[in-house]
């Protein structure tokens, strides 16, 4: 590291703060550069847009690998911007494995600038060949959730192995075998979330943020959202939705993390109900979603009974 910040005082003098600073981010998660896409330990650096991409692309990369993920836990990928030492860092990758274009303005950007930077990067779009939701913010473009539903992380786990066999063809049977033994999971995790939701199949559940739409749709779900758009409800509309969940039997409101939950609050006391905070963006994916199955069946559904 020594060597690299000496370079960079004598040539690039002002862009040393963010250097060092993303140096240190690299080093503190064991992700020390050698050179683009290339670490310490030989193994290949990777950037992933989300939290729950990185159990993904851990798993298909094993020890091959060293995963970085743009969106730090807690901040709402709708809104979060990296920094410019951030962005240093996220340079060296050789992949970047995104959700897809134009799903989060904030991995576009990311993309595009990552491309002037380090033009060899390869980049993934993950989510090729999953069928999209519409339901983007402001009811414009695609719901951008696509990670929220084994179904589509299946495809999203052969298009990441695809990629690393593309950067690595050397590496090809590991990254093959790590794959299937992940799909096996995603496979015994589907298998315990329909066994979650069993008899269920038509029912309604009553979310604050609608993240939830692939996995209501895969699962014979219906997600309502209290703020459909990304926008505070109205009056009138929170009115609406209390009459509906009182008429449906729904007796949870589902908030998350990254998301005030005053509405939430406000409509559960209405109801005589609940809050439960569920994450989409949790780190620990496949043991997330049925945690949310178990969730939803517990309480968070109802269908006029």
């Amino acid at each position: 590291m020594n060597e690299i910040l000496k370079q960079y005082q004598l040539f690039h003098p002002w862009l040393l703060p963010a250097l060092v600073l993303a140096l240190g981010t690299i080093a503190a998660a064991g992700c020390l550069t050698q050179g683009p896409g290339e670490q310490e330990n030989g193994s290949i650096r990777v950037a992933v847009t989300l939290l729950p991409q990185a159990e993904m692309a851990r798993s298909v990369g094993g020890e091959q690998v060293c995963v970085t993920v743009v969106v730090p836990p807690g901040s709402d990928p709708h809104t979060y911007e990296p920094s410019a030492s951030q962005l240093v860092a996220l340079s060296q990758a050789r992949i970047y494995f995104r959700l897809g274009p134009g799903l989060l303005p904030l991995e576009d950007g990311v993309v595009d600038r990552l491309q002037a930077m380090n033009p060899g990067i390869l980049v993934v779009d993950t989510s090729a060949g999953i069928e999209r939701l519409s339901g983007g913010e402001g009811g414009q473009g695609y719901d951008p959730h696509v990670w929220l539903s084994p179904v589509n992380a299946r495809i999203m786990v052969e298009n990441i192995g695809k990629g690393y066999i593309r950067a690595d063809p050397g590496g090809e049977a590991g990254y093959t075998a790590r794959r299937d033994a992940y799909v096996r999971e995603i496979n015994r995790t589907d298998e315990s979330i329909r066994a979650a939701l069993s008899g269920k199949a038509g029912e309604k559940f009553l979310v604050v943020h609608p993240a939830w739409g692939y996995f209501a749709r895969d699962y014979g779900l219906e997600q309502v959202a209290i703020e459909p758009e990304g926008k505070e409800p109205s009056s009138r509309e929170i009115a609406r939705i209390i009459a509906m969940a009182r008429e449906e039997g729904i007796r949870v409101v589902f908030t998350e993390p990254q998301f005030p939950a005053r509405e939430g609050m406000v409509i559960a006391r209405e109801i005589n109900g609940t809050v439960t905070v569920i994450d989409p963006l949790a780190p620990d994916y496949l043991a997330n979603e049925v945690r949310v199955a178990r969730a939803i069946a517990a309480g968070g559904a109802g269908n006029g009974g």
